[in-house]
């Protein structure tokens, strides 16, 4: 009697720990699915996203959906985040194939497919090194003779390597010595195939030790997989090396941006700055920065200022009674309404406006500057900004036009897969907050 209580108290904790592994909103999800409420499981999915933007599972799970709707559009955009943020997640790629296949689009299927060799490689790579380690220890030193050896024997080896040599090749922490580990990163950074890519600097330093090019494209490498404090750490080391060693400052300079370290962000542009070339690839990015960082601090001092008017003018006032501190209160609060919207107008001190809480002055500079001769880069950026503000005011209805705006005049700009996303969310909250709750973890 007690080894059956015990074996089913068992199965019960079993249960419960494979319970807890799941998001419960996946579940919930899948029943809205299941029912043909595609659109409430999108809404599981888009709070899942809310917490964290790299959940993959939310995104496979949403490119699922979109698949069912028929938003094939949709589906490739979710599976190509899914992957983006785990390179190995080779059913992503399959999802985007068939989406683009679905909307007649055979050559974009096919390069979708192509891409999955170099995900399984890169994922298999790690389990294949620990299996021929423990199986057969005294074949590191054979390996690396056997390409010489084979060329001797078969030349027409060397020109026709079979996959599973490939593979062989992906999982070793260092090339074959006929191979120059630091061109062939270089060459697997500019395909962003980062992950294969990361082991390689580990090899071309070892090579060649404090190597400040391996430094830097370490760094752009742990930068572009999120990897932050690595990058950071890499990216230091490669500031002299001479080619695109003076890039590291402006990388450096956004992952302070990312940790909200402003000083360290001013102090990486500016240096970044000061030897870039006018023609340099992130200058324009970093000087429409640094004067954003340097209009947010003006404000804020303004800000300050203001508030330490405001203080002293009630101090004062409650000296010759309620009447006149009451009156002053209403001049100061006069005052600050004034004082928001008299900044020139520019993206900076629109963006300025709206973090300091100011939407409706934001929101009529925003609309001042696109009635002006502006970038598209500043033009799609300004109606996406005015969708947020829109969005925080509950007028839904004008988030969604500024939205699909920015989806319909800007498909390819950088700011087209976020405005999606938020065009997405205003219509469920217009249509549906009250109908679906929210389940947490």
């Amino acid at each position: 009697m007690n080894k059956k209580l015990s074996f089913i108290a068992l199965a019960f904790l079993l249960g419960m720990s494979q319970s807890w592994a799941v998001d419960p909103r996946i579940e919930q999800g899948a029943r809205f699915e299941a029912k043909g409420q595609y659109e409430k499981a999108l809404g599981e999915y888009r709070a899942m996203l809310a917490e964290n933007k790299k959940n993959t599972e939310a995104y496979m799970a949403a490119g699922k959906v979109r698949m069912k709707m028929k938003d094939y559009k949709g589906a490739v955009a979710n599976f190509r985040l899914a992957y983006g943020y785990d390179p190995s997640l080779t059913e992503a790629y399959e999802g985007a194939a068939k989406a683009y296949e679905a909307m007649g689009q055979q050559a974009k299927a096919d390069a979708e497919r192509a891409k999955i060799k170099g995900a399984k490689t890169a994922s298999a790579a790690p389990a294949a090194t620990k299996a021929e380690a423990k199986a057969e220890p005294a074949k590191t030193q054979a390996r690396a003779a056997q390409p010489a050896q084979t060329a001797q024997a078969t030349p027409a080896a060397k020109t026709a390597a079979p996959a599973k040599a490939e593979t062989a090749k992906a999982a070793q922490t260092a090339p074959a010595d006929n191979e120059d580990p630091f061109e062939k990163g270089k060459a697997l950074v500019a395909e962003g195939r980062y992950a294969e890519a990361a082991p390689l600097w580990r090899a071309a330093l070892a090579k060649k030790p404090g190597d400040a090019g391996a430094y830097f494209y370490a760094g752009l490498t742990r930068y572009e997989m999120g990897e932050y404090d690595k990058a950071e750490f890499n990216l230091k080391k490669g500031l002299p090396y001479k080619e695109r060693g003076n890039e590291a400052n402006y990388y450096l300079a956004k992952i302070y941006q990312k940790g909200k370290k402003t000083d360290l962000e001013k102090k990486s542009l500016a240096a970044y700055l000061k030897k870039a070339a006018p023609d340099a690839k992130f200058r324009k990015a970093a000087e429409d920065r640094l004067a954003e960082i340097n209009a947010l601090a003006n404000a804020a001092a303004e800000e300050k200022a203001l508030k330490e008017a405001e203080a002293k003018a009630l101090k004062e006032a409650k000296k010759t009674g309620n009447d006149k501190a009451r009156s002053a209160e209403t001049a100061v609060s006069s005052q600050k309404e004034d004082v928001a919207p008299t900044a020139t107008n520019s993206i900076a001190n629109a963006n300025a406006l709206y973090a300091d809480g100011y939407n409706e002055a934001a929101l009529q500079m925003y609309k001042a500057l696109l009635e002006n001769e502006i970038t598209p880069d500043e033009r799609y950026f300004a109606m996406l900004q005015m969708g947020n503000i829109y969005r925080e005011m509950r007028d839904f209805h004008s988030a969604v036009t500024r939205y699909r705006d920015v989806v319909r005049e800007f498909p390819d700009s950088d700011w087209a897969t976020e405005a999606e996303r938020a065009l997405e969310d205003a219509v469920w909250l217009e249509k549906h907050a009250s109908e679906l709750p929210r389940n947490k973890r």
